[in-house]
């Protein structure tokens, strides 16, 4: 057979597995339990809702849904979209458009196509969602984190971090936030600081790639207090994505961008040579999903729920970790973020975890390149509480075991 990998593009050659697909080969034997991968409720997801909206479709809406449709999405999903991002997000549409996506890493790799050159430089939460960073460095980008405390990012030291990089004649291109409950850190940015990072992003003119999948699941107050920073832009400096994967199914593979009409045109341009259109199959059981109030009523039940299972992490670490381990207390969404003491090697703790049935992911994936690691992240949303307890009980164990040896 002939080796042709000496043919392979420079980009595609410094592609790698994801690190959390690699971690969960290891980590799927039967009855293991997975604080790893963030996945929805699997038991609760929606199927009920998603059999009845198809068996109420007469001869034409079937055959709607499963032809071919425009690249930009349906006008009508489009549509009921558009209302809820002004409704439930404060979102201004004047001048704003929206296309959607087959999922949201898709909306990912098509904003880094559209704005990313080798070389230039994408300014990151430290950590940031390994699917971001993913695509980010597919075209040859260059990451520049910045720390967050517990209420976000530090706009002080973003500033600071930009001014830096451009008198150095770096070109920073885009900053990417997920400013409810990150994943992974579960921090949310302080909405007082939501305007000071639009502010900052405006005074050197790079544009915010908001990144907003966990945004209906907060655990205490209400819509406003979560209002992403897209709410406060006039300027069409920010690109919003929203997905359905946590409020519909992540099967369904359909997200979305809202973006200035003028970068919405260049997108479709970009998604054409992607997939020419996102499945409609898809988008319409959404569009009826949306319209019957399926999505509201879902994501009440799910903010119990996953509320239920936050409480339950925060309780077992509580009262299982040893002295010097740190983790967040994430005010929604799926994910605590562990750090853990000096001298404790991240995969030595999940080699010996998932040898005792118990699996998570190392904080690696989640940072730039080179950059340091004493941190897991642990998902508590598709667990019972009992299991999360198991499961927390025995991580904090082993590292006793191997605190004893540091």
């Amino acid at each position: 057979m002939v080796n042709v990998s000496g043919m392979f593009s420079e980009s595609s050659r410094g592609l790698k597995s994801s690190k959390i697909r690699e971690l969960m080969k290891m980590a799927s034997k039967p009855g293991i339990i997975s604080l790893g991968g963030g996945m929805p409720d699997s038991p609760n997801l929606p199927f009920d809702d998603v059999k009845e909206i198809i068996n109420s479709w007469n001869e034409e809406r079937a055959i709607e849904a499963l032809q071919y449709g425009a690249t930009k999405g349906t006008n009508s999903l489009i549509d009921r979209i558009k209302k809820r991002m002004i409704e439930r997000k404060a979102i201004d549409m004047n001048g704003q458009d929206i296309i959607i996506t087959t999922g949201s890493q898709q909306a990912l790799a098509l904003v880094s196509k559209l704005f990313l050159d080798p070389g230039d430089i994408i300014i990151v939460e430290i950590p940031s969602f390994i699917g971001a960073i993913a695509a980010f460095y597919s075209f040859m980008g260059k990451l520049e984190g910045v720390e967050v405390d517990e209420n976000g990012i530090i706009p002080e030291l973003m500033e600071k971090k930009i001014e830096s990089l451009i008198k150095s004649g770096k070109k920073v291109k885009l900053i990417y936030t997920i400013p409810n409950f990150n994943n992974p850190s579960g921090i949310t940015l302080h909405k007082e600081r939501r305007p000071e990072v639009l502010r900052i992003a405006k005074k050197f003119g790079i544009p915010i790639l908001e990144d907003d999948p966990y945004g209906d699941f907060y655990f205490s107050g209400k819509d406003e207090d979560y209002y992403p920073i897209k709410s406060y832009d006039k300027d069409g400096l920010v690109i919003y994505l929203g997905t359905f994967s946590k409020v519909l199914s992540p099967g369904i593979r359909l997200g979305w961008i809202v973006a200035a009409e003028e970068l919405i045109a260049r997108l479709e341009l970009q998604k054409q040579s992607f997939d020419a259109c996102t499945p409609l199959l898809s988008q319409v059981i959404a569009e009826d999903y949306i319209e019957r109030g399926y999505i509201d009523s879902f994501v009440e039940k799910m903010r119990s729920i996953y509320r239920e299972r936050r409480d339950a992490a925060i309780a077992a670490l509580e009262k299982y970790m040893p002295e010097g381990v740190m983790w967040t207390k994430p005010e929604g969404g799926f994910f605590v973020w562990v750090t853990l003491p000096e001298g404790i090697d991240p995969e030595d703790l999940f080699k010996r975890s998932v040898e005792r049935n118990v699996a998570f992911v190392t904080g690696d994936a989640f940072l730039p390149r080179e950059y340091p690691n004493r941190y897991i992240r642990l998902s508590y949303s598709n667990l019972s509480p009992e299991k999360i307890y198991t499961g927390i009980r025995i991580i904090a164990e082993i590292l006793k075991e191997m605190l004893v040896k540091v």
